[in-house]
């Protein structure tokens, strides 16, 4: 019987360093989630959602 399990990440962010990572990076926890599929090899397949929240981040990103 195989179980699977889940796994919580928590990382302490001060209310600055949240608005800023926030302000780059809309949906948050979906651009970690792909940050980490992509450093392990996982292949991610982008859905429409996915897509719109990578260009809204890279377009974001490059206005410093």
């Amino acid at each position: 019987m195989e179980t699977r399990r889940e796994r919580v990440i928590s990382i302490s962010l001060n209310e600055q360093e949240w608005q800023e990572f926030v302000r780059r990076h809309p949906q948050p926890v979906t651009w970690l989630r792909e940050r980490i599929q992509e450093s392990i090899g996982t292949v991610v397949v982008p859905t429409a959602q996915s897509s719109a929240i990578g260009a809204a981040s890279k377009t974001s990103a490059t206005k410093h």
